[in-house]
């Protein structure tokens, strides 16, 4: 009974130094949307929004599925790592998997960056993230 509560002393004030940064980092909500504009009647969407909609949706996925595989990959070569036993083929071959790996995160990273680049070539306002 004694290493229980031990162990729930020491659980609580690892729990409790852990929550209270998050608690701390409560943001205000976001202000109001504007307004949509006098010509355009409430309820419609505009072609070129919906074309930005739509680009977001599929490079969000993207995003996703990138960073996904870049992990597995990473997993991957660290296995690889750690099998070759000091074959020089195999730690290459561990290494190109890592390559893989980075090249992924970097298609990703693009990936979040092509919907501002459409938006801005559009001639969207205020697109700032999807």
């Amino acid at each position: 009974m004694n290493k229980f509560i031990s162990f729930a002393k020491g659980f609580g004030f690892t729990a409790f130094s852990l929550a209270v940064p998050m608690i701390a980092s409560a943001q205000a909500l976001p202000p109001p949307s504007p307004p949509p504009p006098a010509n355009v009647p409430q309820g419609t969407i505009t072609s070129l929004q919906a074309v930005l909609n739509t680009v977001c949706v599929v490079f969000a996925w993207a995003f996703y599925f990138l960073i996904a595989f870049a992990v597995i990959f990473v997993i991957v070569a660290a296995f690889r790592y750690l099998t070759a036993g000091g074959d020089p083929e195999k730690v290459k071959s561990a290494g190109n998997t890592l390559l893989y790996a980075a090249v992924a995160v970097g298609v990703a990273l693009l990936a979040r960056a092509v919907p501002l680049v459409v938006g801005t070539f559009l001639g969207a306002q205020g697109v700032t993230s999807c």
